[in-house]
């Protein structure tokens, strides 16, 4: 017999085997039980969840020998053929690959049939979202009033692209993420029964990588015992994954937060070196400091990790201030969304702490914290350059300098990661706004002065402002001098990179 995957061998077969969520199992029991079931379910929530297991074992429900019962035997012959996808009264439809107006108009011609061997036709539209606007159209008219006998349950994980009409003709329920503390149970339920060994840490570093959802839980799980065989220890999920381990985690937080440069190169190395994956490293970061920002605000119990690794966060995070906690969080945010269409991965991470470092030894210079620095000498260095109109468009323009930024981001993402390295200089005697680059920093200058992203610029500015001003791009000398450029050091270390 072929190997069956760990994932299909531990589907939820009758709803008490349902992972965390209790809401659901019991509305859909009850509505079994009082013969009070609605023609059409609309299943939403995150991949993983459970929603097409669920619909399978409502099918069960119906259809079952003994039914319609909320307790399915999962035995007779029914059920077997729904369980092993082979019954003709379960007609399962993937509507990524079956999106067109062509099959939504077969299954309207099916629908009219009686059931051959259950009670009811039960319909599971998985990822309904995707199908065309003319195939919803096509579906609204059966949807509303299907034969007797027939149920449709369609499933989602992109509830806001399903048309109104549609989820207005369903009752809807919504799956939620399961709870770290649900997988984790569930593996260990898995690893006994499976006959495996699994470290702690390990259980707990596969149950957050996850994200709630139980699948990839259980896809790891069984990956993991492809590559360490039966014994699972933290460190096989950490080299599988790709990801930063605590030790590299929290160094990182060590040396961010006394700025030491070297060290944190240093650490990039060893993470290249381990064989980490610096796009993952740089999304584990995020989340490190993220949990860091929930410490700060005292939301720490919403985080679910082990006493021992929040009182470990709480030692770090004694180090920063929220603001240069959330600084972090945006400059590493902007690195990773950099990686996507940068050829060295590293590269775009190292530049990022070392503008973050830098940064930050710049801005306490400018509040007199460095020994022997005047506050009053260093905030005439940093802001000179800029010029302060008198009709104040320009302090307009930087009031709502953030909003613009989140209204280009929608018009253009390439034009909102170029417009982020600018800054607004001056109106000059043209009428134009002036956006200045910090030397190095050419490539983004020259990304905004294409005709798209200037568009989308100047009708963001327009649409907060009220007003539209051209914009012309320059290469500023009184510019905050950038720590690294991404391009000029790619250029320079080109064909060099490890």
């Amino acid at each position: 017999m072929s190997y069956i995957s760990l994932y299909r061998k531990w589907r939820s077969q009758n709803f008490d085997e349902v992972i965390g969520q209790p809401v659901i199992v019991q509305t859909l029991k009850n509505a079994v039980k009082n013969n009070r079931l609605a023609h059409a379910y609309l299943f939403s929530g995150p991949r993983g969840t459970g929603k097409t297991s669920t619909a399978r074992i409502l099918a069960k429900a119906l259809n079952c020998k003994k039914g319609p019962t909320s307790d399915p035997c999962g035995k007779c012959e029914n059920c077997e053929k729904i369980r092993s996808g082979h019954s003709v009264d379960v007609i399962e439809i993937d509507a990524a690959s079956n999106r067109g107006i062509d099959e939504i108009r077969e299954l309207r011609e099916r629908v009219r049939y009686a059931p051959l061997e259950g009670r009811y036709k039960v319909y599971i539209i998985d990822e309904v979202h995707m199908l065309t606007a003319e195939a919803f159209n096509a579906l609204l008219k059966t949807l509303e009033e299907p034969p007797s006998h027939t149920i449709f349950v369609l499933a989602t994980t992109e509830l806001q692209k399903v048309p109104l009409t549609i989820a207005s003709r369903c009752q809807r329920l919504d799956f939620a993420r399961l709870k770290l503390n649900e997988i984790k149970s569930h593996l260990q339920k898995i690893a006994k029964a499976e006959g495996f060994e699994i470290e702690e840490k390990a259980l707990d570093l596969i149950g957050r990588s996850a994200e709630g959802a139980m699948r990839d839980a259980i896809s790891l799980l069984d990956q993991l015992v492809s590559f360490s065989g039966h014994k699972i220890v933290y460190d096989d999920v950490v080299t599988l994954l790709g990801t930063a381990d605590e030790a590299l985690l929290f160094g990182f937080g060590d040396v961010v937060a006394s700025g030491d440069t070297g060290k944190v190169l240093e650490l990039v190395r060893k993470g290249m070196e381990e064989g980490r994956s610096m796009p993952q490293v740089t999304r584990d970061l995020i989340f490190h400091f993220r949990n860091l920002m929930h410490l700060k605000v005292g939301s720490g119990e919403a985080l679910e990790l082990t006493s021992d690794y929040l009182n470990r966060l709480e030692s770090q995070a004694n180090k920063f201030s929220l603001e240069r906690v959330k600084e972090i969080i945006r400059g590493l945010s902007r690195a990773e969304l950099d990686m996507k269409w940068h050829p060295h991965a590293r590269l775009v991470l190292e530049v990022a702490l070392l503008e973050l470092l830098g940064e930050h030894s710049e801005a306490k210079v400018a509040k007199g914290e460095t020994l022997g620095v005047e506050s009053k000498t260093s905030e005439t260095q940093n802001v000179s350059h800029i010029a302060t109109p008198a009709d104040g468009r320009l302090s307009r323009i930087k009031e709502h300098w953030n909003n613009i930024l989140e209204t280009v981001k929608k018009k253009s993402v390439f034009g909102y990661v170029s417009l982020h390295e600018g800054e607004p200089i001056e109106i000059n005697a043209k009428g134009k706004l002036v956006i200045g680059f910090r030397k190095g920093y050419a490539f983004h200058k020259e990304r905004l002065e294409e005709q798209k992203n200037k568009e989308a610029i100047e009708e963001s500015i327009r649409e907060l402002t009220g007003e539209k001003f051209p914009i012309e791009c320059v290469i500023s000398e009184g510019s905050k001098p950038a720590s690294l450029s991404i391009k000029a050091v790619a250029e320079f270390f080109e064909g060099k990179i490890v």
